[in-house]
């Protein structure tokens, strides 16, 4: 029998001693299937799958390595971090049927946060984990949330999550019940949707047993609400809420919510619950950039077990850019057709199909849509917005209006003009340009009582005027 590799035990060993130190969940989360270890003439190379992933770790665990390597390999050993060639992708294994000019990929598949087994949680039935959670730059912020949550629950009394349909709430609070359950860092955590909660506590005012629905958060410790843009304008359930907020915050437990909207715009909903929303920490979660919809991808193309070409993969995270769901909606598509057929998924065949998808699912933005995401936004009435008033609560909004009607439909500057209180193309072209020149300058401006980033502003506006 061949003596063992020193470098492959020095790896294993080192391996080891970093999950112990950052715990099994952490290193599954950031060193588990996506990194690699190499060591070789006096150099540990760490190699990631992606940019984001680098400046984490060096960020992060760079002190944390850089000990173990030097107690555990050797003082003389010097640590880089690098990201790998070809870790993101999902390719097909050769094979003798290519079409559509594609060539046979390599061997190998994604490696992705979490491998899929049969043990891995299923979207219904089984909480979400997040070791399955794919990270990157557009939730960053929300999983360094999650994790202090999870490590100190009662350290942060509340905390807002917030993205529009899709984007991981869900996933992330489901995620930090199952974290907080298994390490026992908080007596009693529960976790409900507004409208379980509404529905629960309409029940009780029926039935007159309010004293007995109070009763049964009498010892929870973190409260984690999903959907809480229900309660928007539920007066009786929104008081009931803050009653069970601070009886929560009084026992030094905390409140964890999900929300589609910015605390701001919840416009329906008592000052003193927005204001305990914002005290906290605000997550906001976007869109997935290209690098996380190409991890999305990976990963449930390997819970599906299907294989997909690069050109498949290329064609997915190019045109379905939105959200989680909408990504793996595509998979799924694939996976189901490649098992009925029997055969590969290659280019071709996902432009085909996902095409019709695509067509089947288009929102196409009309004036009106944007015309109610902005009235809505900065609570103005179409008349004023058509108006020939110039009061700045009324022309900012107007401006914005026409910028975005310019920018997320075909219509020309005249017919924007004429649908905007019958103005000429020339006040529309005027409007863009005002429009480019604070976003170039990183402008703000008042939604009601905040000041928002102009930026922030016309995103919002446009996830609302896109909202089916």
């Amino acid at each position: 029998m061949p003596p063992a590799d020193p470098n492959t035990q020095h790896i294993d060993a080192l391996k080891q001693a970093l999950q112990q130190k950052v715990g099994s969940r952490r290193y599954s989360q950031w060193f588990g299937g996506n990194t690699q270890f190499l060591l070789a003439d006096d150099q540990l190379v760490v190699e990631v799958a992606s940019p984001f992933l680098l400046s984490w770790i060096e960020k992060k665990y760079r002190p944390t390595l850089v000990d173990l390597v030097q107690r555990i390999v050797g003082p003389e050993v010097r640590l880089s971090c690098r990201v790998g060639a070809g870790q993101v992708v999902v390719v097909q294994p050769p094979s003798d049927d290519v079409t559509d000019g594609e060539q046979p990929a390599a061997r190998s598949v994604a490696r992705t946060t979490q491998p899929a087994t049969k043990n891995s949680p299923a979207r219904t039935g089984r909480l979400a984990t997040l070791s399955d959670f794919v990270i990157g730059p557009c939730n960053e912020l929300a999983i360094a949330a999650a994790e202090q949550v999870i490590e100190n629950p009662h350290e942060t009394p509340f905390v807002y999550f917030q993205s529009t349909v899709g984007n991981g709430k869900t996933h992330l609070l489901e995620g930090i019940l199952r974290e907080l359950r298994k390490s026992g860092n908080a007596k009693c955590p529960l976790l409900m949707g507004a409208e379980q909660f509404t529905n629960y506590f309409m029940q009780a005012m029926s039935s007159r047993t309010t004293p007995m629905f109070r009763a049964r958060f009498q010892s929870v410790d973190v409260l984690l609400l999903d959907d809480v843009d229900f309660l928007n304008g539920k007066r009786s359930t929104q008081d009931e809420f803050l009653h069970l907020v601070k009886q929560i915050q009084s026992r030094g437990g905390q409140v964890i919510v999900g929300g589609n909207c910015h605390p701001r715009l919840l416009d329906k909903m008592p000052d003193e619950l927005i204001s305990r929303f914002q005290s906290g920490l605000v997550c906001r979660i976007e869109s997935p950039d290209e690098e996380t919809r190409r991890g999305i991808v990976a990963r449930h193309a390997q819970r599906q077990r299907v294989s997909l070409s690069r050109n498949a993969v290329d064609f997915i995270v190019s045109r379905f850019t939105r959200n989680v769901r909408e990504l793996e909606g595509t998979v799924n598509v694939l996976a189901t057709w490649s098992r009925m057929t029997g055969k590969r998924v290659n280019g071709s065949i996902t432009r085909e199909l996902l095409g019709r998808m695509e067509r089947d699912c288009l929102k196409i933005v009309r004036m009106s849509d944007v015309e109610r995401a902005v009235c809505d936004m900065f609570g103005v009435t179409r008349e004023g917005l058509c108006s020939d008033s110039r009061k700045k609560t009324v022309t900012q909004p107007r401006m914005l209006a026409m910028y975005l009607a310019r920018r997320l439909t075909n219509v020309p500057y005249s017919e924007i003009g004429e649908y905007f209180g019958r103005r000429n193309h020339s006040t529309v072209i005027s409007a863009e340009r005002k429009i480019e020149k604070e976003l170039k300058l990183g402008g703000s401006l008042n939604v009601g009582a905040s000041q928002w980033a102009i930026e922030d502003v016309l995103r919002t506006l446009e996830e609302r005027a896109r909202a089916v």
